[in-house]
C-alpha cells in the first residue's frame, strides 16, 4: 500500500507540474516572456533558473495577465488563476515544474542536443567572419528578413505589442533552439534584450541512426574504427562521448581522432574546457559518394 501512495502522490505531481507548463507555452507559439530571461554566454540550467528566479514579480504579474486573457476558455485558464491569486509561490511552483520537465525529457539527451547547438553557433561564427551579419540573418531563418532599419520576421500568429519595446541599441541575442521548428520565437519587450530563438543547422539530423559502414569502401579505406568514428559524427561529438558510444577506449578514439583531423575528414571545436570533433567538408564528401 506504501507504494502505491508514493506513485499516485508522485504521478499527481508530475501532473501539477504538466498542467503549469501547458498554461504558461500555449499550442499557438505564445510563451510567458518572464520564462525566457536575456541568457549569458553559455548558461547552464541551473543558471537559466536562476535567471528565471530573478524576473521582478510585477513581470510575472503582467505575462500571467496577458495569459489569462488568452486562455479565457481553456482549462489552463484555472492553473493561470491559480497562480495570479498566489504570486509569492507563483514562482517557486513554476520553477519546480521546469526542474521535472528538464530531468524527465531533456537531460537524458542533453548531450546530443547540445552537439546540434555548438555546431550552429561554430558555423555562424565562421559565416560571420567571412560575410557579415548580414548573411548571419539571410540565412537563420526564411521568416527573418534584414531591412535598412533593423529586423522584419514574418509570423503567421502575433501577439506583439508596440507597448514596453526596449530600445534601440541594447543588442540582439541569436538563441539556436532544436525545439523551435519550423517557427522562430521572438522576445522583444522590456526589461529584456530582444532577442530570436530559431532552429540550428542540422537540426533535421538530430535523431538519424548512424549510417552503417562495416561493408562500406570507406572502411576498406580508412580502416573500420576510423570509418565508424567518422560515420557516428553526424553531431558534434567529444572524445568521451565517441569512446561510450562505440564501446572504445577513450585514448584508441583520441588516437585515431588525430589522424582524422589531420586529413581535413574531421574538425575540432571548443567550448570552454571541452573538445568537440564533427566531420569535414571532405568527411562528408567521402561517405555520401560511399
Amino acid at each position: 500500500m506504501a507504494k502505491e501512495r508514493i506513485a499516485a502522490s508522485s504521478d499527481s505531481r508530475a501532473q501539477e507540474h504538466l498542467s503549469i507548463l501547458t498554461a504558461l507555452v500555449l499550442p499557438n507559439g505564445y510563451i510567458a516572456d518572464s520564462l525566457t530571461p536575456t541568457q549569458q554566454r553559455q548558461d547552464s540550467f541551473g543558471e537559466s533558473l536562476e535567471a528565471i528566479r530573478a524576473v521582478p514579480t510585477e513581470f510575472w504579474e503582467r505575462d500571467l495577465r496577458r495569459l489569462a486573457d488568452r486562455t479565457a476558455e481553456s482549462p489552463s485558464r484555472l492553473t493561470i488563476d491559480e497562480l495570479l491569486n498566489d504570486l509569492d509561490t507563483a514562482v517557486s511552483r513554476i520553477l519546480a515544474a521546469l526542474e521535472w520537465y528538464w530531468a524527465t525529457a531533456v537531460e537524458p539527451f542533453w548531450p546530443r542536443l547540445r552537439s546540434v547547438l555548438l555546431a550552429d553557433v561554430d558555423a555562424r561564427l565562421e559565416q560571420l567572419a567571412r560575410n557579415g551579419i548580414q548573411e548571419v540573418f539571410k540565412t537563420l531563418h526564411p521568416s527573418v528578413r534584414p531591412t535598412s532599419t533593423g529586423l522584419e520576421i514574418v509570423r503567421r500568429r502575433c501577439s506583439c505589442s508596440t507597448n514596453n519595446v526596449p530600445d534601440p541599441g541594447h543588442g540582439l541575442i541569436l538563441v539556436p533552439n532544436a525545439f523551435v521548428w519550423p517557427d522562430t520565437l521572438v522576445l522583444n519587450v522590456q526589461p529584456f534584450v530582444p532577442s530570436i530563438t530559431y532552429a540550428p543547422r542540422g537540426v533535421g539530423r538530430l535523431w538519424d541512426t548512424v549510417r552503417e559502414t562495416s561493408e562500406s569502401p570507406v572502411s576498406a579505406l580508412l580502416g573500420r574504427t576510423r570509418a565508424q568514428i567518422l560515420a557516428q559524427l553526424d553531431v558534434p561529438m567529444t572524445t568521451t562521448q565517441l569512446a561510450c558510444a562505440l564501446d572504445l577506449a577513450a585514448g584508441t578514439v583520441s588516437g585515431h581522432l588525430r589522424v582524422l583531423s589531420g586529413s581535413g575528414l574531421a574538425e575540432s571545436l571548443r567550448s570552454g574546457r571541452e573538445v568537440f570533433y564533427q566531420r569535414g567538408e571532405l568527411g562528408e564528401a567521402l561517405l555520401s559518394r560511399a
